[in-house]
């Protein structure tokens, strides 16, 4: 480390106020009405994260990489802190070894991150990626300011420590496991607010990383509790807290691992938040709606939706269908009643 990138990062990269509707942190992403009606459907509103306008590689990833980003300005300003305090000198600076950050991406996490770390001058990223990642994919990333780690993702789950000596990162920091930085409530924030203030009874979105559906279920008690203890609701909400409570998030995973919608599936996932258990227990305790939960989704579902969005203009992956998928599977059901006001998301179009 040094004083000059102390002041860039430190001073460089934004800070917002928190929570402020008036200075957003994130520009808001399009909610598209689209009426399916005559595809044998009913009428919903996507909401669409691949919008370069708000997401700069065109996918929801670009939301937790800004996240990732503003660790490195906290730290920044956390060690002219102690400077000032006289609990480190110049010397010590340079001592400092500067934390790389490793992670495990299916590959538009890892984009988005090396994005914005270029824009700022942060250290590369270190991802981990399947062995059997997509050639065509693999050839894209290598193009990345990034080092890249092929491993056999399916042998078992790694634990912290392995994936750090996986990617030559022992003094690093695997921010795949990390939950000090609370991703749960700080990855989607703002978009989780931008759908609570939609106002829709069913929200439905792919599940990968469970990271998009911990933010909901996370802001959903958050608002339930700034309603009943201490009456201030958070100044980004618009939509009443009794109904933000009642909304239903169903997160869609594909029931085969080897889905087109190759974003979500996983031999392992150790590193989610919210476990099944987490959610039954937000459904019995009321802090959600009654049909809050994962479902598995066909494939034949995710390839119509994808071909849906694609035929309504909305440029997506199969992956980022996901949600839509399970909304077209339950309808077809007869599980959406015709009165249910519907907010599928549609993730955006990555590598």
């Amino acid at each position: 480390m040094n004083r000059e990138l102390l002041e860039k990062w430190g001073d460089g990269i934004p800070a917002y106020a928190d929570a402020d509707p008036r200075n957003p942190e994130w520009r808001e992403t399009p909610a598209i009405l689209l009426d399916l009606t005559g595809d044998g459907y009913g009428e919903i509103i996507v909401k669409d994260e691949g919008d370069p306008a708000s997401n700069p590689t065109r996918t929801i990833k670009d939301r937790a990489a800004w996240e990732l980003a503003t660790l490195y300005r906290d730290y920044a300003r956390a060690l002219y802190l102690k400077m000032r305090a006289g609990k480190l000198n110049r010397d010590d600076l340079r001592r400092t070894r500067i934390p790389v950050l490793s992670m495990i991406t299916a590959g538009n996490e890892g984009v988005a991150v090396e994005n914005v770390f270029t824009r700022y001058n942060l250290p590369p990223p270190k991802l981990i990626l399947d062995k059997n990642t997509p050639a065509d994919r693999l050839e894209k990333l290598k193009r990345l300011r990034a080092d890249i780690y092929l491993v056999d993702l399916s042998r078992k789950g790694l634990s912290s420590e392995e994936i750090k000596l996986m990617s030559d990162n022992t003094h690093g920091v695997d921010i795949t496991s990390q939950r000090i930085i609370e991703p749960q409530a700080v990855f989607y924030d703002w978009k989780v607010h931008e759908d609570f203030n939609c106002q829709p009874d069913e929200i439905y979105v792919p599940y990968g990383s469970g990271r998009l559906m911990e933010n909901y279920l996370y802001w959903q008690k958050r608002t339930m509790h700034n309603a009943v203890v201490t009456g201030r609701p958070d100044p980004r909400l618009r939509a009443n807290s009794s109904d933000v409570i009642n909304m239903n998030i169903l997160g869609a995973e594909p029931e085969n691992l080897d889905s087109i919608a190759d974003k979500l599936p996983a031999h392992f996932k150790p590193f989610l938040i919210f476990r099944n258990e987490d959610l039954d227990a937000a459904v019995n305790f009321s802090f959600t709606g009654r049909k809050t939960g994962k479902y598995k989704v066909a494939e034949q579902k995710i390839a119509e939706a994808y071909h849906l969005l694609q035929k309504y203009g909305i440029e997506a992956e199969p992956s980022a269908a996901a949600g839509l998928a399970l909304y077209l599977q339950r309808y077809e059901k007869g599980l959406v009643d015709a009165r249910t006001r519907v907010l599928v998301v549609s993730t955006g179009i990555g590598v």
